[in-house]
């Protein structure tokens, strides 16, 4: 993966070829004189650094020709004449110039001596007026070769904000925090260089190497249809990427969209019909998913004599093809060799069904609880709606058929069909007679009123009163408080918060809900305490972090404090956008404009990847550009800002955009 120090990994050459003369800077014969110990008469210093400059091309064009013994001879002498110079400078009391400084830093590099390689780009550092790109690069590759990883993150972030939409440096971050394993703050730094790619640098040679690492990375994260995309964009590129075609397949067969799995299984055979594991996996496929053309594809693998001797692929051949005998003893076995794959149990609980096995209600209740912790709802809603057949001819069997009832609603949650998960767990309801499972019951009921589009916050609240009356449990007043707080009843809600607390002061998520529920009713001083207690029951509680600095910008007060919050909050979710945003804001009320811009823009690039756009970012980023008296690229922001509004129109912003269009027309 650390494709970038193969990347970056070429010479620094210095454009700098002073061809001397020892006759040019002669004088009338009797009048030269000595610049320096090191030198003869009439020679000056800058002789010396010519000759290290020439030295150190030498060196690199020796080692791109790869004949390192003259390469290492090149950069040695270099070095001596680098050292020849230094000294006359020091004769002549004179520091190194900053070139010189970072020469030998370079050869110092490329000799191995790292330690005097850092050493030397410090002093160029010291040197500059200004810090360059270069002599940033030049300080990462020594901390990589290093192996000092962390500290070569360090030294292009204390620098980003510099050079906030530079592809090398935004490429290396990313992949120096791939090599470190921090998943988010990879995600962060490839998800900005996308977003430079796509608006600034279409035809970058990072654009394919950024789209399969966030393909990667997002898939570490559980963000598969994010992955999918980015993995997409790979491919366009490298269509023959047999590793990636697989991992698409991967996805899809985890978001139970088998058609998309078998489409990508299908072109690794086609583009490598020797792949034993694509076609293995094909099999289980249409094992679980199209069984009217299992048989045919499973005698496909037989004449291609992909079918083996035993596995997972051989047990499932015999039973599509109704050789049954001893195959339920293999596929127990076989389940408790392997506990994680889902295809035998389905496959047990199929000839279970066929032979009617005894124990087929535990097979079928185990089976659709392993098809639903891998994802695939739908299989798992099937397996249960046959069990719940099964149950329909038994007598007095309601309250087994309230827990299949309930087992199917969460897998149609899982799935966004929130109206079928509301009549399923009603269902549920109607069906149980324990008390203890009809309060469950309520609260799930309560719990989805609140999901998705449903909008029927009112009715959460109609039955949670109805349960509180019976029992009241913290988290029924905990949830009634968020229905309240949807339907903008503020006060009602903090009153529920404040009775879970009552029951339950330990519970932070208690203090943090009432927190908004007090800041909506514009009471700071208590949404101040509750944040703060917040933060004292779970020292991790980002989300309070954050909050509490965003306040602390808005009010123009403890500017420092809310920095410390919010770095806090961003070291622990550096991917999260919101988080993003409230640092640039406070960087912005503290007129740091250019690292405003580069968190801004931070959280501009990830909320588009998680398939938003926030208006308030855009309109920081227009405050922002204003600030630094760029009135073309603030009102840029301001309209976009005011194109993605979905509530009533922002007079603030509506102003800010009529005062800036008629300062532009002037």
């Amino acid at each position: 993966m650390f494709q970038a120090i193969k990347t970056l990994n070429r010479p620094f050459v210095f454009v700098f070829f002073c061809f001397l003369s020892l006759s040019l800077f002669a004088t009338e014969p009797g009048t030269r004189t000595k610049e320096c110990s090191k030198l003869e008469p009439g020679v000056p210093a800058e002789f010396l650094l010519s000759r290290g400059l020439r030295e150190q091309v030498d060196g690199f064009q020796a080692a791109q020709r790869r004949k390192p013994e003259d390469s290492k001879l090149s950069f040695e002498r270099s070095v001596s004449f680098l050292e020849s110079y230094h000294l006359c400078l020091l004769e002549a009391g004179k520091e190194p110039s900053a070139l010189s400084a970072e020469t030998l830093s370079l050869n110092y590099l490329e000799l191995g001596s790292l330690e005097k390689a850092w050493e030397w780009s410090e002093k160029a550092i010291s040197q500059s007026p200004e810090v360059s790109k270069d002599q940033i690069l030049l300080q990462t590759r020594i901390r990589i070769r290093q192996g000092e990883l962390a500290k070569a993150s360090e030294v292009l972030e204390n620098s980003l904000y510099k050079f906030p939409n530079d592809p090398d440096f935004l490429y290396l971050l990313g992949n120096l925090n791939f090599e470190r394993k921090l998943w988010n703050q990879s995600i962060l730094y490839y998800t900005a260089l996308s977003f430079v790619i796509e608006r600034r640098d279409t035809h970058s040679k990072y654009k394919f190497l950024t789209a399969k690492a966030l393909g990667e990375l997002n898939y570490k994260l559980d963000h598969p249809k994010i992955a999918i995309k980015r993995y997409g964009e790979y491919i366009t590129g490298y269509k023959n990427d047999i590793e990636v075609l697989f991992r698409l397949a991967q996805i899809y067969f985890v978001l139970g969209d088998f058609k998309h799995c078998r489409m990508y299984l299908e072109q690794i055979r086609e583009k490598n019909p020797r792949d034993i594991d694509a076609s293995h996996m094909l099999a289980e496929i249409y094992f679980m998913d199209s069984r009217d053309s299992a048989p045919i594809y499973f005698a496909t693998l037989r004449k291609e004599k992909k079918i083996p001797k035993e596995g997972i692929v051989f047990l499932l051949d015999k039973l599509i093809s109704g050789s049954k005998t001893g195959l339920e003893t293999k596929l127990r076995s076989y389940i408790q060799e392997n506990p994680g794959r889902l295809s035998p149990r389905v496959a047990l609980l199929e000839l279970a069904e066929k032979e009617k096995l005894s124990d087929y209600e535990i097979l079928n209740a185990d089976t659709a609880q392993y098809a639903y912790e891998y994802r695939q709802y739908l299989t798992a809603e099937k397996i249960l709606r046959s069990g719940l057949s099964k149950i329909n001819s038994k007598e007095n069997a309601d309250e087994d058929k309230s827990l299949y009832y309930e087992k199917i609603s969460s897998c149609q949650e899982m799935l966004g069909l929130w109206n079928h998960a509301v009549m399923s767990t009603k269902e549920s309801l109607r069906l149980t007679n324990e008390t203890e499972k009809k309060f469950r019951l309520r609260f799930r009921l309560a719990y989805l009123y609140l999901q998705g589009n449903l909008k029927k916050e009112s009715h959460a609240v109609s039955v949670l009163s109805e349960t509180i009356k019976e029992n009241p449990n913290p988290t029924h007043y905990y949830l009634r408080g968020l229905a309240y707080f949807q339907l903008s009843k503020y006060k009602e809600s903090v009153d529920d918060f404040t009775a879970a607390i009552k029951i339950d002061p330990n519970n932070f998520n208690y203090y943090f809900y009432r927190a908004t529920a007090f800041d909506k009713l514009k009471q700071f001083s208590d949404t101040e305490s509750d944040l703060k207690t917040t933060l004292s029951l779970n020292p991790n509680a980002s989300n309070a972090m954050n909050y509490l600095g965003y306040l602390y910008a808005e009010k123009d007060i403890n500017p420092d404090e809310a920095t410390k919050l919010l770095n806090q909050a961003i070291s622990l979710e550096p991917d999260n956008p919101a988080f993003q945003d409230s640092l640039g804001w406070v960087l912005y009320r503290k007129k740091d404009f250019n690292r405003a811009l580069l968190h801004l823009n931070f959280a501009a690039s990830l909320a588009l990847e998680r398939g938003f756009e926030d208006p308030v970012i855009y309109e920081h980023l227009g405050d922002v550009y204003l600030a630094k008296k760029d009135p073309v690229n603030a009102l840029q922001f301001f309209k976009l800002s005011e194109s993605k509004l979905k509530a009533e129109p922002n007079k603030d912003l509506l102003a800010k955009i009529k005062k800036l269009q008629k300062e532009i027309s002037e």
